[in-house]
């Protein structure tokens, strides 16, 4: 074992190298790096030392020990940075009960045990925080990186630790030959924390060196109290121990890797289904209602992330399908906000949901622009007020909104009296003119919610978003003044209107909808058949 010493010597470097790459490590690197550095520093006094003294001096091995104690510290208040916002079920906070136990059967072999006891404190406010960080790679909250340097860093540092804290069951050759373990535990965290900050996997070199170095750790401590000068019910208790938690850490590896793994495949499975679905969204061939879009971006959000739980549409007068929270993403296209999806409390949903939102706002607005083509074969091109095929398209949003909120509807069939002799006499021209000009009339005396539709020839369709037949009547009263003051100047004599108007309730479906539509025009033709010039109320 001659060779022993250089292969020392070259860990000590390999260490120092660590320590600097630990340092660029970022956001972490300073915790990472003031860590290692304290306990490479505290090995190689130790080692600096056995090889020219033996034993060391107190005031020596108390610096030691305060070294090796201080370099818990930067990795504690790590790992509680990394478990907060994490729960962790009470029954995984039974492995602190391992190192209870170590230290309980190494402090009967020693005069002071005071020191055992300041290292357990400070390894179990290490595993307290150390688990719920861990737990949150079993979780899907962690990359795959955590899973190498998080369990080599709390079963292999402290069991390492641990049985060098108690010199009487190693010689200089056996602290040596765990230096060198020691040290390849030391990569495996500094590597862990490099993949875990580039999110990058782990492979199967990194599982084998990771085996190797629980299996040296567990091989030392065993062999040491089985050598040593102790009770042998002592000695297979802590092999029973050391055994489990060498085992344990192996197990705390390689689980979450492999649950990491499986998740992805099941989690890349079903992102392309979602992406799948949103590049055919709308999925419905006829014209889609608001709440059917709303609906169907709720459902694809809630397959990717089962902690949202409403949207809303700010497009579509704030629909808002589930539930409204203080916590959520904005759905935005080229800077227009289309609405907000929103989550439960401050849960998160992963780097998915941060993708998909802005993919669904962009693909909502292609929708909603697609929509707005449809306009201009939804419009009657004289008169700019829709056709029957745009009134077709755009009755799914007002009986949807009308059916929402409870809202009044009526139907007005509005006819301009003896319009043909207006054509037969002025000319075809003339009426296009009066046309445009009463449709003008329609657009400044009706609201934004209200439609105007040409039915046909001199035919307008109106329906009245929340108003009831008494409030239709005066609106109309309005229209039909504005119509006989018109004076054009190729339509020389008064203009005069017959309006029939139905409903004035809110509608339950489409069936009332067409009812009084058919209602309006039976009242207009008795408005003609009365003496035209007038408003007819459909009886019910």
């Amino acid at each position: 074992m001659a060779a022993l010493p250089i292969l020392v010597l070259i860990s000590i470097v390999i260490d120092v190298v660590l320590v600097v790459r630990a340092f660029r490590i970022p956001k972490l690197g300073t915790l990472v790096g003031n860590g290692l550095a304290l306990w490479v520093a505290a090995w190689g006094m130790y080692l600096a030392i056995a090889y020219h003294t033996n034993p060391e001096p107190p005031v020596i091995r108390l610096l030691l020990w305060a070294m090796l104690c201080i370099g818990y510290i930067p990795f504690i208040e790590l790992l509680y940075s990394l478990a907060r916002k994490i729960t962790l079920p009470w029954s995984y906070y039974l492995l602190m009960l391992f190192p209870i136990g170590f230290t309980f059967a190494a402090s009967q072999q020693v005069s002071h045990a005071m020191h055992l006891h300041l290292l357990l404190i400070l390894q179990l406010v290490l595993l307290s925080f150390g688990l719920p960080a861990w737990y949150a790679i079993i979780l899907g909250r962690a990359p795959e990186g955590r899973a190498l340097w998080l369990p080599t860093l709390v079963f292999v540092q402290i069991g390492m630790t641990s049985w060098a804290t108690l010199p009487q069951l190693s010689d200089l050759q056996g602290m040596q030959l765990g230096f060198l373990v020691w040290t390849v535990s030391m990569w495996l965290i500094v590597e862990g924390l490099r993949l875990e900050q580039m999110r990058s996997p782990i492979h199967a070199p990194h599982i084998v060196v990771t085996v190797t170095a629980f299996m040296s750790m567990w091989a030392f401590v065993v062999l040491g109290w089985i050598n040593a000068d102790v009770p042998e019910i002592t000695a297979g208790y802590i092999v029973a121990l050391s055994t489990l938690s060498a085992w344990g850490g192996i197990l705390s590896v390689v689980l979450p890797v492999h649950l990491f793994k499986t998740r992805s495949e099941t989690q890349l499975t079903q992102w392309s289904s979602i992406l799948g679905d949103l590049a055919l969204f709308p999925a419905t061939q006829t014209p889609p209602t608001p709440a059917g879009l709303a609906n169907e971006l709720l459902n694809l959000f809630q397959r990717a992330c089962e902690h949202v739980v409403g949207l809303r549409l700010s497009v579509f007068d704030d629909l808002l399908v589930g539930e409204r929270t203080h916590y959520g993403r904005t759905l935005e296209d080229r800077g227009l906000k289309l609405g907000r999806v929103y989550l439960r409390g401050s849960q998160r949903c992963g780097p998915f949901l941060k993708l998909l939102a802005p993919m669904v706002g962009q693909r909502l607005g292609e929708v909603l622009r697609s929509l707005d083509w449809q306009v201009q074969a939804h419009t009657d091109p004289l008169t700019g007020l829709l056709n029957r095929r745009g009134f077709e398209a755009r009755l799914p949003y007002a009986l949807e909104r009308a059916m929402r909120e409870r809202r009044l509807v009526t139907i007005a069939m509005l006819d301009l009296d003896r319009f043909k002799q207006v054509n037969d006499r002025y000319g075809h021209a003339a009426g296009d003119v009066l046309l445009q000009a009463v449709a003008e009339i329609l657009e400044r005396n009706l609201r934004d919610n209200d439609l105007a539709v040409r039915w046909g020839g001199e035919e307008f369709l109106i329906l009245l978003a929340d108003s009831d037949l008494h409030q239709a009547e005066r609106i109309f009263k309005r229209v039909r003044a504005r119509i006989s003051e018109l004076r054009l100047a190729d339509v020389r004599e008064r203009v005069t209107a017959s309006v029939g108007l139905a409903g004035g309730r809110v509608p339950l479906s489409n069936d009332d909808i067409e009812d009084w539509i058919l209602k309006a025009d039976d009242a207009l033709m008795r408005a003609k058949e009365e003496g035209r010039d007038r408003i007819v109320i459909a009886e019910e």
